[in-house]
């Protein structure tokens, strides 16, 4: 899914216009969509690095496209506000995968749609904002959970995998042994499954303080 960073990217001043015009494309919450929808969510479509294969910017890139989540975060939470409902409003931020960060907002029939998005982490790490320096101030205004990033493997897809020469035994072996968490699922025609869940990362989950 990510590829290396180290691959030269060019034109960095005009990388960094694409996220003001990210900025003012998603600040203005669509409150119609929202009716409608129940649900909306603001991701980093920004290329080259949200694209297939996708890739991470560096860092400095990165506290450039969170502080501009955050406008967009406390943008949404002042429309919402005003609605007079209960509402699901939280920023995600991915670490590593820094680019599959999102804004993400619920309510209604949906406000509990994402309560499951995410298996939780250790809760007594605090989130690293020692990578986002100058941002503090606008960070501490936030609780931050951490929760996993992970990738769910299916064994039948995985021995498929082995049979079609895609994988090894030992990759085979390596992923049920990194897997913390091991499922069994009943499958609509009567077979039964695995799925192994393993860690990639981490999720802050990210809410303004009541």
């Amino acid at each position: 899914m990510f590829v290396s960073k180290k691959k030269k990217i060019r034109g960095w001043k005009r990388h960094v216009r694409k996220i003001e015009k990210w900025k003012q494309q998603v600040i203005d919450l669509d409150i119609e969509h929202l009716y409608q929808y129940q649900r909306d969510y603001a991701k980093l479509w920004i290329h080259p690095f949200y694209a297939i294969p996708r890739r991470n910017p560096p860092v400095w890139y990165n506290r450039l496209l969170l502080e501009s989540m955050l406008d967009v975060y406390l943008s949404w939470n002042e429309k919402l506000t005003k609605i007079d409902e209960d509402f699901y409003l939280k920023l995600w931020i991915y670490d590593p995968h820094f680019i599959n960060s999102q804004v993400v907002a619920a309510y209604k029939d949906c406000l509990h749609f994402y309560d499951q998005s995410f298996d939780v982490g250790n809760q007594e790490k605090q989130f690293p904002f020692h990578m986002y320096t100058y941002l503090i101030e606008k960070l501490e205004i936030f609780d931050w959970h951490q929760h996993i990033d992970c990738a769910i493997y299916t064994e039948s897809d995985l021995i498929d995998d082995i049979q079609r020469g895609w994988m090894s035994e030992n990759e085979f072996k390596a992923i049920k042994e990194k897997a913390y968490k091991v499922e069994t699922i009943h499958l609509s025609d009567g077979n039964i499954d695995k799925t192994y869940s393993v860690q990639v990362g981490e999720v802050w989950v990210g809410s303004i303080k009541k």
